[in-house]
C-alpha cells in the first residue's frame, strides 16, 4: 500500500513538473482571464510564493550552451533544455565575470568610486 502511494506521488510530481509554461485551464484565448496563467508563463502547479523565492531555480531560454553572465551579479548556466539563473550570493565573490562568480567585476560592472571631498 505504501509503495502504491509513493508511486502515485512520483507520477503526480512528474506530470506537474512536465506542464509546459503558460499552460492554463480553458482555451488559449481565455488564458488572460485565468488566474493560474497570470504569473507570466509559470508552472500553474507551483504556488507563486514558492516560485518567487530566491532559492527556487529560475529557468530561462538560452541560445548557446555553457555559462555566461545575465547581469553584473547573476550567472546563467545554459543546457540543452534551458538555462538556470543563479545569483552570486557569496560576499567574497559578488560579481559575475565570464560566467562565474568572481571577486573581480567584468567590464562595465565596476562599482562607482567617488573622489574624497576636500
Amino acid at each position: 500500500m505504501v509503495s502504491k502511494i509513493a508511486l502515485a506521488l512520483c507520477v503526480v510530481m512528474t506530470v506537474a513538473s512536465a506542464v509546459p509554461p503558460g499552460w492554463g485551464w480553458g482555451a488559449p484565448d481565455a488564458a488572460a482571464a485565468n488566474p493560474w496563467a497570470a504569473g507570466g508563463g509559470a508552472n500553474p502547479w507551483i504556488p507563486p510564493w514558492i516560485a518567487g523565492a530566491p532559492w527556487f531555480p529560475q529557468w530561462t531560454p538560452c541560445t548557446t550552451i555553457g555559462p555566461s553572465c545575465a547581469d553584473c551579479t547573476t550567472k546563467l548556466i545554459c543546457t540543452k533544455v534551458g538555462g538556470l539563473q543563479r545569483a552570486c550570493t557569496d560576499p567574497t565573490l559578488p560579481y559575475c565575470n565570464l560566467g562565474e562568480c568572481s571577486a573581480t567585476p567584468s567590464a562595465g560592472c565596476e562599482p562607482a568610486t567617488e573622489a574624497p571631498a576636500v
